[in-house]
């Protein structure tokens, strides 16, 4: 007689936030925000100064995804919730990792 185990893997059917997602994504809704709230910030040369900081926030908080902060500096793309993207396009990309090591996890586990 012969003992057969099987493991059932089930993907969430709904999406919860853990504390380093969300702090991330408060920091990219500031920044949005503060450049909404200020109009004077919306100018060229104090925008940029803001611009610069979230540049360096964003590589710091999202690796090279922060990159994606720098269309920050073309004209008028500000008027765009750009961090709030990059962090969409940064947590998309963080489950598709996941659920690619969970795929190769179920292959190996036959």
């Amino acid at each position: 007689m012969k003992l057969v185990t099987t493991m059932n893997f089930k993907m969430q059917k709904y999406t919860s936030l853990t504390a380093d997602e969300m702090f991330r994504l408060i920091i990219c809704v500031v920044f949005d925000v503060v450049e909404y709230a200020f109009p004077i910030l919306l100018m060229p040369i104090m925008g940029d100064v803001l611009d610069i900081a979230g540049l360096g926030v964003g590589v710091a908080l999202f690796g090279g995804y922060g990159l994606i902060s720098i269309l920050e500096f073309l004209p008028w793309v500000d008027f765009f919730p750009v961090f709030i993207l990059m962090w969409a396009f940064w947590y998309y990309m963080k489950k598709q990792k996941e659920r690619r090591k969970m795929d190769e996890f179920k292959r190996n586990w036959k």
